[in-house]
């Protein structure tokens, strides 16, 4: 007994990348290395489905590459039977050859900027995820993002640096573009001795550099929004490659930006949230203040039902947001189909739901909860497994608005058990 409980310490304990499966896949243990790949705790991942997680067979001589948060792995797995039960234990290699030349060290950024695109839910954070790699790419000691003043066209201003030193300059330097015409979306600009770039170039002297390299990106080729502004610490001009490639990005980065950009409006506009298929944030708070108003005007009750997801970042990281997402419309789906008709459900943010229950007072209130509570503890909500929930439920009281219900609700959250 002592030595099987010692196995299994120096199992768990490995920190090169291992899972123990059944023969359908369910994790049986995992070491710790496997679990820092999808930084969340071991004890996370027991029970849930290898399949699920990594799109993989359970095979005996498995050997296949896969992409785990935008980095190569080779898995091969070994199949083991003991007293008449199948295991199998996986090993993870990571695939490195891909860095091994300049060229190819290049591929891998430029996926690493891809993948960033896919992952990320706004603009400024791809921006500060992105910069550091456009540094190394290039070669660059810093970057900065200019943003075009809304008031004067003509005039950009310092935003986001990679080090501290931008939040110096950015009230104390005015940025100027005298010819707008080299000014376009796909056209790079060299910050060299010419004089049309005058502003520019004093900013990367001020900065303490000797020349730089603008990406501009925006909605439109002739009206950038943003620059992306490499600051190099000697006269660097770009080979014909190099040229190529900030081509490339400019349009690269206008995409995204775009995206993000008609992301928020959609947001913004839309009533329904659009994978939940319920009302959205912004509608959902609408609603409640209004039903304040008739509660306070005709002394209609109500209440307010929270669900909140728990273990949302973990299951992110174990799953991808896309299956997580999944999972959330299952739930919806389900709050759904067991709340009446008049029942106004909303999905409140990533991890959390807002049900509002109009005409019902304390006594509804407590039926209410304890049928949401029962559906939570016994459904099952694919692809995602072990999702813990907490949840909350308060009745109208005088005074209250949205912001009010919203934060008792979030103060009276218990977990789900």
């Amino acid at each position: 007994m002592f030595e099987k409980e010692l196995y299994k310490t120096a199992f768990g304990a490995n920190p090169l990348p291992m899972v123990l499966t059944d023969f359908n896949g369910n994790i049986l243990d995992a070491s710790v290395g496997f679990a820092l790949l999808f930084d969340v705790q071991r004890d996370d991942l027991i029970g849930l489905n290898l399949k699920e997680i990594m799109q993989i067979e359970i095979a005996e001589d498995l050997v296949v590459d896969t992409s785990i948060k935008g980095e190569f792995y080779k898995v091969i797995s070994q199949k083991y039977e003991i007293e008449g039960i199948v295991f199998f234990v996986f090993s993870l290699y990571k695939i490195e050859q891909l860095r091994q030349s300049p060229s190819s060290s290049l591929i891998v950024n430029l996926r690493d900027l891809l993948q960033v695109s896919l992952e990320v839910s706004t603009f400024p954070e791809f921006v500060a995820t992105t910069f550091p790699t456009l540094c190394e790419i290039f070669g660059a000691s810093s970057a900065m993002l200019l943003r075009r003043s809304k008031t004067e066209l003509s005039r950009f201003f310092i935003v986001y640096g990679t080090d501290e030193s931008f939040k110096d300059l950015r009230d104390s330097v005015q940025i100027r573009v005298e010819n707008e015409f080299y000014l376009k979306v796909g056209m790079p600009v060299i910050i060299n001795e010419e004089q049309k770039w005058e502003s520019l170039k004093e900013l990367v002297n001020i900065a303490g550099y000797v020349s730089g390299w603008v990406i501009p990106f925006g909605f439109e080729e002739d009206l950038v929004d943003s620059l992306c502004l490499l600051f190099f610490n000697d006269l660097r001009e770009p080979d014909s490659e190099e040229h190529n490639l900030l081509v490339f990005l400019s349009y690269y980065c206008s995409l995204v930006y775009q995206k993000s950009e008609f992301k928020k409006q959609y947001e913004a506009l839309s009533y329904k949230d659009l994978i939940s298929q319920t009302y959205s944030e912004v509608l959902i708070r609408e609603m409640l203040d209004v039903q304040c108003e008739q509660a306070k005007r005709y002394g209609i009750d109500f209440s307010v039902l929270m669900i909140r997801v728990e273990n949302y970042e973990k299951l992110a990281n174990i799953y991808g947001k896309y299956q997580l997402e999944s999972t959330m419309s299952n739930i919806a789906k389900t709050l759904k189909e067991n709340l009446r008709r008049a029942d106004i459900c909303g999905r409140l943010s990533n991890n959390s739901f807002v049900v509002i229950l109009p005409f019902t007072n304390s006594t509804g209130t407590d039926v209410v909860f304890q049928r949401v509570l029962n559906i939570l503890r016994s459904g099952s909500f694919p692809p995602c497994k072990n999702v813990k929930f907490s949840a909350s439920i308060t009745n109208y009281m005088e005074g209250d608005n949205h912001a009010k219900i919203i934060e008792r609700l979030q103060d009276l959250l218990r977990p789900v058990l």
